[in-house]
């Protein structure tokens, strides 16, 4: 009977987030704007990096809708590029940030004891860290950083306020009756934790999730723009870096500082409306209102 249950409150869900507006549109312009910088940066005919490998300085026209750069580089070309970087350092670094609050909280908040304690003491020390200065320092004492490496240093400093709120949610619904019943049943700790906590924490993980790729994508960009990224790739920090180093800005190159800023902004504003979506889903009040 407990299984049937789940499985209906699971179909209700999913059918609550498949009608949820916020989230498809979210969800649909993200997609949108990975599918359209991968096909973009397949079929275009130049490269990202190469100086010279068109004129210099172009205004946008037919040819190069965006124009080129000083170094003889395509900017749509880079700007496609870019977006797929930013996109996967962004991704990479908030799934690998999620996984570690999810299990560190799910793990001390149920078992609770030392563990529980160390594990409290270990993420109220991340909190304070002020994470920007010590990502600076990383990423200057290290030199050179490529893409993983970047991600892995993003990842270590946006686990810890996520864990805090996980662990907050864990140790309300571990006093729930459900669980209880689970625990009567003879399911063990990571039974519980698996079928019980986690399937009732969707829609709240779905947001967090969102706001920790967010914050991700926001560090990565800001690191890259003073020129601590990783300097053989393109992202759109990387692109903001050139557009800055090169005066774009007082010359009155709108069109090579522009587009990365706009794309930015919508993949947050659409992280946004997708964190905004789910939490309607997991919350009625609000999806009343």
């Amino acid at each position: 009977m407990k299984t049937y249950s789940r499985i209906f409150v699971s179909i209700r869900k999913l059918g609550a987030i498949r009608s949820n507006r916020k989230f498809l549109i979210g969800l649909c312009i993200i997609v949108g704007i990975f599918v359209i910088s991968g096909i973009g940066s397949a079929i275009s005919p130049y490269h990202p990096r190469r100086i010279g490998d068109v004129a210099p300085n172009l205004p946008p026209s037919s040819e190069h809708i965006l124009g080129t750069d000083p170094m003889g580089r395509d900017i749509l070309t880079q700007l496609f590029a870019g977006t797929l970087l930013s996109m996967q350092i962004g991704f990479t670094a908030g799934i690998i940030a999620f996984a570690v609050a999810l299990l560190l909280a799910m793990l001390g908040a149920y078992y609770g004891g030392y563990g529980d304690s160390i594990i409290n003491v270990f993420t109220e020390v991340f909190i304070t860290i002020p994470s920007l200065a010590i990502l600076i320092l990383i990423a200057a004492v290290v030199g050179r950083v490529d893409v993983p490496l970047m991600s892995v240093i993003l990842a270590a400093f946006g686990w810890s306020f996520a864990c805090k709120v996980f662990r907050a949610q864990v140790l309300s619904l571990k006093e729930r009756g459900f669980v209880r019943l689970a625990k009567l049943s003879g399911a063990s700790g990571i039974e519980i934790i698996a079928k019980e906590l986690v399937p009732n924490m969707l829609t709240f993980l779905g947001t967090w999730f969102a706001f920790i790729v967010s914050g991700a994508m926001m560090a990565e960009a800001g690191l890259e723009l003073i020129g601590l990224g990783p300097q053989n790739t393109v992202s759109l920090g990387i692109i903001l870096n050139w557009s800055m180093h090169f005066n774009a800005f007082t010359r009155g190159l709108i069109n090579w500082w522009l587009p990365p800023c706009i794309v930015l902004i919508t993949l947050f504003v659409s992280l946004f409306v997708i964190s905004m979506g789910l939490d309607e889903i997991g919350n009625p009040r609000l999806r009343k209102r």
